[in-house]
């Protein structure tokens, strides 16, 4: 009982806490960017834009990959795609077209970071031929 006696103090601490309403941080609402790129196309071939990604916190990587839809009326050539790098830097940097069909082209763009070292940059474009 003495031990109970020297404590009554937390009961009406612990229902206090336990009854007050919780206050809840939210957290800031996220950035949408909506990306609407689009191939830019001539009578051979489309190519996509040209796109630049880094990684600057030099432990990690940063990757995007896009699916491009094929202008109405042109029909893509999936035997003939290439990604294309202008500009790299740090310890895997590339521009590489994964697939393609009839009427999309897939192009990926990844940079990493040397450990301690270059951030990642890469910077580049993806084309495709046009079936005659």
């Amino acid at each position: 009982m003495t031990v109970l006696t020297g404590k009554r103090w937390l009961v009406p601490l612990v229902f206090l806490l336990g009854s007050r309403p919780t206050v809840i941080f939210a957290e800031p609402s996220v950035q949408v960017n909506v990306l609407n790129f689009q191939l830019t196309c001539d009578l051979v071939q489309c190519r996509t834009p040209v796109l630049e990604i880094h990684e600057n916190t030099g432990i990690d990587s940063n990757s995007i990959e896009y699916v491009f839809r094929a202008p109405p009326g042109t029909t893509l050539d999936d035997a003939h795609t290439t990604g294309v790098e202008v500009d790299g830097s740090g310890d895997t940097h590339y521009v590489r077209a994964l697939g393609a069909g009839q009427s999309w082209l897939k192009c990926n763009w990844l940079a990493k970071a040397r450990l301690g070292g270059d951030n990642g940059l890469a910077k580049g474009y993806c084309w495709i031929g046009i079936k005659k």
